[in-house]
């Protein structure tokens, strides 16, 4: 198994980490193409611990990251990557045909059903949750919303930076109560919904084709 592209992702990655928070990675790697057209170890994805570490084969990337995926797509757009290879490289360097507008779904209307699902949060009682719950609801706050606020900025410029400028606002939201952050949400998704794309329809599935068909001719 062959990782071409590795990096931390996260909370370290957005700006928002913690003295509790985990080193997670995420990566790419490539299974060799006698493997790939044979009947055995096709596994698509691994997951390993101390520290977290997820690799998803190149196929089961880019299929992931074209259909608007968060987690995966920002893995393009990070500042550095502790593994890049020239297979690696090419992904980074093509990342812009992975873009439609399918993230209006996968980023904003993901984040605003999710939100909603925190109001249960508040008739089940947040003065009787303890500490790690409260700080679970806040941490999903925080991530609703700046998923809200990247999936507009994509849409608009057509540039994703996973690095928040201003952590200590998103910190904030999560301190809300129920029923303010989700005014904030719909606020906010109302907004979204008009925003006027850069983005084509569909990612450039042809162009990732190849890409995926360059990168299996080198393994």
């Amino acid at each position: 198994m062959k990782t071409i592209l590795k990096a931390l992702v996260g909370s370290h990655l957005y700006g928002l980490d913690t003295e509790f928070s985990d080193h997670d990675y995420l990566g790419i790697f490539v299974r060799p193409t006698e493997d790939v057209l044979g009947l055995f170890n096709n596994e698509e994805t691994y997951v390993t611990k101390d520290p977290d570490f997820t690799q998803h084969e190149v196929k089961k990337f880019i299929s992931l990251a074209s259909q608007g995926n968060p987690t995966v797509l920002e893995l393009l757009f990070v500042p550095s990557y502790e593994i890049l290879t020239n297979e690696g490289r090419l992904l980074v360097e093509n990342r812009d045909l992975f873009l439609s507008q399918h993230i209006r779904k996968t980023f904003g209307g993901y984040a605003v059903q999710q939100a909603r699902k925190l109001q249960q949060r508040e008739a089940e009682g947040m003065e009787g949750f303890n500490p790690a719950v409260k700080n679970r609801y806040a941490k999903h706050a925080r991530h609703c919303f700046r998923l809200m606020r990247q999936g507009r900025i994509l849409l608009e410029t057509g540039v994703l930076n996973p690095k928040l400028d201003n952590p200590e606002e998103y910190f904030a939201i999560g301190e809300l109560p129920s029923d303010e952050l989700i005014a904030k949400f719909e606020a906010e998704f109302s907004e979204f919904n008009l925003v006027k794309s850069v983005l084509p329809m569909e990612p450039a599935w042809k162009k990732l084709n190849e890409v995926l068909i360059e990168i299996r001719r080198s393994n």
